[in-house]
């Protein structure tokens, strides 16, 4: 799930592990790690997270690996600058298009310099996440969540997880693209950012407490959001280090959700839940 950056040294002259670059291509050119690709999975918005957007969504991910070559007996380590948002949504892309082992350099390139990695100009391939019009082959649908899901959670044993600042979460603050300010009802709530420290994930018993201040137990199945799916992807690894294994992910998170008028929302402080 994570590799830290010494681990990643000793491992990479053994020719399985390829670093996967997730942060904008200009940072990538600029310099990364040897021999590293670059994949845009942060851009990438579901049309709608219903069967037929999950489909393509799954889809389009495994075609954007295939192209690049993983999943052929290499094994992708995904980063940023430290680890943030975007190095664990790769992660959940790549295990969401039915591949397995995938890693996220914890720490980000950062911690690749500071311990006097190799750093260099890019020259390898470059590619994006895109919705596909084709059908996935083992796609592991468990790892996402449709509106309708998240809707009747309460019938389901489900709990919601925003994950969003705390001034999304209660409706003082609205992103632009946003159609209505709030929250999906009866969330749980902690910012996805209080799971990491230093640029790294925190150890797996205070991201334990964290959960567990937020209302969270690991015996029922969790539903992630926040904006539109990054922030969703760092709780999900998160709260898998901590030891909660049914954890999926609203992909189309407040954005859609906010968007759908006939959808129910709430504004103000954290109730009970």
């Amino acid at each position: 799930m994570i590799i830290t950056a010494e681990e990643l040294l000793k491992a990479l002259p053994q020719g399985q592990l390829v670093p996967v670059d997730v942060r904008p291509e200009a940072a990538w050119r600029e310099k990364t790690l040897p021999g590293a690709i670059n994949l845009n999975v942060y851009d990438y918005f579901i049309p709608q997270s219903d069967e037929t957007g999950i489909r393509g969504m799954a889809a389009g991910a495994r075609e954007a690996f295939e192209r690049l070559g993983i999943g052929q007996g290499r094994v992708p380590v995904f980063f940023e600058e430290q680890t943030g948002m975007i190095s664990p949504r790769g992660l959940w892309f790549h295990e969401l298009a039915g591949f397995d082992g995938g890693l996220v350099l914890d720490g980000g390139i950062q911690a690749w310099e500071a311990i006097g990695g190799e750093v260099a100009p890019a020259t390898g391939a470059t590619d994006a996440i895109r919705q596909s019009d084709t059908s996935p082959n083992g796609f592991r649908r468990e790892l996402v969540a449709s509106t309708d899901e998240v809707l009747g959670h309460s019938d389901r044993n489900t709990e919601i997880f925003d994950v969003r600042r705390q001034s999304e979460f209660e409706g003082t603050f609205v992103h632009p693209c946003c159609a209505r300010p709030g929250r999906i009802p009866h969330s749980h709530f902690a910012f996805y950012e209080d799971m990491l420290r230093d640029g790294k994930y925190r150890p797996a018993s205070e991201i334990r407490e964290i959960a567990k201040a937020a209302g969270l137990t690991p015996d029922r199945q969790i539903i992630t959001y926040c904006h539109r799916g990054a922030r969703a992807a760092t709780a999900l690894y998160g709260l898998r280090l901590a030891g909660f294994d049914k954890v999926k992910i609203y992909t189309g998170s407040w954005h859609e959700w906010a968007g759908n008028a006939a959808l129910p929302i709430e504004i103000g402080p954290a109730e009970e839940v």
